[in-house]
């Protein structure tokens, strides 16, 4: 049986005169251990079992999204709810039913919930991000401002950034295996690429150096930052007495992580502040420097830490760990053949490599290489389970009455390998789907990004980045698996913890080879002597050798 209570109850228990000091205890016994928010909703099955306090988290396992997946699988639920410690929950486990709620009902679920551990700690200081922002009209602001640095005009005056950090990402990866003579592991140079995107996006500074010890502070810090947006790693978010009870070490943690994530971030914008970030044209500010000048709005102090901290902590990892799997995935034995389709592509589209090379910048004509991208994203989703939303206001499903304030998660792991949208090969990776007649995907195609009007800020950026950096890296090199550390593919074993909120790869390596060696070093000085007309300055320097 589900205990709830009111939101109202001191007024209610000192109306009734029962507000003494042993209503008082039992009160706190009861909000602390038997309190939950919603009671069960009818119309909506229910996951069996769950315990009084913990209801079904414990049970949940280290890996949410494929237990719920299973649990979907085995009951014939698309959509189920369960309890979370207090919190009552649903989960959209399929393909359709993820629309329904996210798209077709987009304004009845655009709220977030607020979080003890991520809100009032690790944020306490700094901000939250954007996307993780409860919906108020200060949230909704800040989306506009980023909506308006985000849109496609903008996108396409970000060429020489993309140039830049594609280039060196391809220079890195062949130089420092000796051109290909060693075997190498590509998950740094695509982090810092993902990472270095924002940092000039954001502040019009970049790291050089794969080794350099503030860029790997920060992926670290980042990686951190993003396991208290989990619902796995953060108990006392559902179970409130262990907040106070028994140890404490999350939230040690994340104390120690705010305090650094304040330091970086307090310093790049005083550098900006101070004039120290100058690796930009004259006529292309970054956003710090745009939101400092302008008024945009009546944007706040707080409300530029939002930005610019939601941009560092959450926009970079739309890109890396689907990036760096990808790369695993074409090296692997099933992927030769999809490299080879796609270089059949690339050259069907372009004279040369070199004009491939140049041109995948501001254009996407390669629809071999734009399937690759999407089919990238549906196996290989950053997040599998997402970011939790909070229903708005009260809408119907199926005959439901879905209360406002209800816990709603899509299980982005379950919705991308749903048979009934993608057809029964739906558990293969195979980009040529995105061009099948029969096959009709309607938007938002998968739900890497998550979908309606809280869906990902930096998709279109980031679909940009990966057509780049794959079209780049498939025209420079042939991909092979390494003899001692090949790459697990499996779209839930590959996962280096199966409890992290971001699903980073296991590591890897592989093997280059250039495709040709004088080609692809002119398409390298080529970028690097248009470069120097961009930018100039110490960290304008791409490892062209």
């Amino acid at each position: 049986m589900d205990f709830i209570v009111s939101a109202d109850w001191p007024n209610i228990l000192a109306s009734l005169g029962l507000f003494t000091a042993g209503a008082s205890v039992l009160l706190v016994v009861y909000i602390f251990f038997f309190y939950v928010d919603f009671s069960k909703i009818n119309g909506i099955p229910e996951i069996p079992g769950g315990e009084l306090l913990a209801g079904h988290l414990y049970q949940l396992g280290a890996d949410h999204a494929t237990t719920a997946q299973t649990w979907s699988t085995q009951h014939g639920w698309p959509v189920f709810q369960l309890r979370i410690g207090y919190r009552r929950a649903v989960i959209l486990n399929s393909f359709e039913s993820a629309r329904e709620w996210m798209i077709k009902n987009q304004s009845a679920t655009i709220d977030r919930p607020w979080f003890y551990t991520f809100h009032g700690v690790v944020s306490k200081t700094s901000a939250a991000t954007i996307g993780t922002s409860p919906w108020d009209e200060r949230t909704k602001k800040q989306r506009r401002v980023v909506g308006s640095f985000t849109t496609g005009p903008s996108i396409q005056k970000m060429r020489h950034m993309l140039d830049m950090e594609t280039c060196a990402v391809v220079s890195g990866l062949y130089y420092d295996s000796e051109a290909g003579t060693n075997e190498i592991m590509p998950h740094i140079y695509l982090k810092r690429l993902a990472l270095n995107m924002m940092m000039m996006f954001c502040y019009s500074t970049r790291f050089t150096s794969v080794k350099d010890p503030l860029l790997l502070q920060i992926l670290q810090d980042a990686q951190i930052v993003a396991s208290f947006r989990s619902t796995n790693s953060n108990p006392q978010d559902f179970i409130p007495h262990l907040r106070y009870v028994g140890k404490r070490d999350r939230t040690t943690t994340a104390l120690e992580v705010r305090a650094r994530r304040d330091q970086w971030l307090a310093k790049m914008l005083d550098n900006v502040r101070g004039g120290m970030n100058k690796l930009r044209p004259a006529d292309k500010k970054s956003v710090a420097e745009m939101l400092i000048e302008n008024d945009h709005d009546g944007l706040t102090h707080q409300d530029v830490k939002t930005i610019l901290g939601g941009l560092m902590s959450g926009g970079f990892e739309t890109i890396f760990s689907t990036a760096i799997i990808t790369v695993g995935m074409l090296s692997s034995p099933e992927g030769q053949e999809i490299q080879r389709k796609s270089y059949d592509d690339i050259m069907s589209v372009y004279d040369t490599a070199e004009q491939a090379f140049e041109l995948c910048l501001t254009e996407e004509k390669c629809t071999y290489v734009m399937g690759l991208v999407k089919e990238a994203l549906r196996f290989y989703p950053p997040l599998k389970l997402l970011p939790a939303r909070q229903v708005y206001k009260e809408f119907e499903y199926q005959g439901a009455q879905i209360p406002k304030g209800l816990l709603v998660y899509i299980n982005a792991q379950a919705a991308n390998f749903d048979k009934t949208a993608y057809g029964p090969d739906a558990d293969r990776f195979k980009p040529e789907r995105w061009a099948d007649s029969d096959l009709r995907v309607p938007p938002p195609y998968h739900f890497a990004f998550g979908a309606g009007a809280r869906q990902c800020t930096a998709v279109n950026l980031s679909n940009r980045v990966l057509y780049a950096m794959f079209t780049r890296l498939i025209a420079s090199f042939h991909i092979e698996q390494s003899k001692d550390m090949p790459c697990n593919t499996h779209y839930i074993d590959y996962k280096q913890s199966p409890a992290a909120s971001n699903a980073l790869p296991s590591a890897f390596k592989v093997k280059l080879t250039a495709r040709d060696d004088s080609v692809l070093r002119r398409c390298l000085q080529h970028s690097q002597d248009g470069l120097t007309e961009f930018v100039t300055g110490p960290n304008s320097e791409i490892l062209v050798r």
